[in-house]
């Protein structure tokens, strides 16, 4: 075992507390507190959020498009007018969005050890690549990782096993080499299950535990389930 990756947004980064902060920002701003309870419109973003995205993951729009139909769709939704372009008002949310980017806080300390152990560090993320670079950045992580991988700079996307398998031919990685961690079952875990990579579920919620999958619920305990399960030796400091 040489390498381990891992998907990036809810599995290192708390992505899910950034979205909510940032749109509850923009809910305040634009007065929205006079049509619907806060707690329905974070609903609203986050249903919007997922819908659209997966449009881009398929590579059926652009990463600005999304964007775009995210902020039109929430405003047309409550019947008000935009008083910018789609983009400038997704800007007021982003500015928000990134400064509330943070680590869970299992990360940090978990990757510094595999990687002071020598293993190998990679991302395997659906999204942008100048946006999830900037995130491992911005929290302090992105020096620890040798490899950023990307459904941007590839033609597939999470799930399709063909994006394991890319990248793994394009570094030269053998599958017995590989172990990748994710917080979506369905994305993460099970594709690489089904092409013979190993793969962990990191379920911090322990919502759906019953998936009959190798399962961690916080990061740290990492280290016992590859010690027990591939014979990782963890460098101790």
């Amino acid at each position: 075992m040489k390498y381990i990756f891992f998907d990036l947004d809810n599995t290192l980064i708390d992505f899910q507390t950034a979205q909510n902060k940032a749109i509850e920002s923009l809910y305040y701003i634009y007065k929205f507190d006079n049509i619907v309870n806060v707690e329905e419109f974070i609903k609203r973003w986050n249903d919007l959020s997922d819908y659209h995205y997966d449009f881009y993951t398929r590579k059926e729009i652009s990463y600005e498009e999304q964007r775009n139909r995210r902020v039109i769709d929430l405003f047309n939704g409550y019947n008000l007018k935009l008083d910018k372009t789609p983009k400038e008002i997704f800007d007021i949310y982003l500015k928000s969005f990134e400064e509330n980017w943070t680590l869970f806080d299992d990360v940090y300390n978990t990757i510094e050890k595999l990687y002071d152990s020598g293993y190998k560090l990679g991302i395997i993320s659906n999204g942008d690549l100048s946006q999830q670079t900037a995130k491992l950045k911005k929290t302090g992580i992105y020096n620890f990782f040798e490899i950023i991988a990307t459904s941007s700079e590839y033609e597939y996307s999470k799930p399709n096993p063909k994006l394991y398998e890319t990248i793994i031919q394009q570094f030269n990685i053998n599958k017995e080499e590989i172990i990748m961690i994710g917080d979506q079952a369905d994305k993460d875990v099970i594709p690489c299950l089904n092409i013979g990579i190993k793969a962990i579920w990191i379920n911090r919620t322990e919502k759906n535990s019953e998936e009959n999958i190798p399962k961690i619920k916080k990061l740290n305990e990492l280290f016992d389930f590859l010690k027990q399960t591939n014979n990782i030796k963890i460098k101790k400091k």
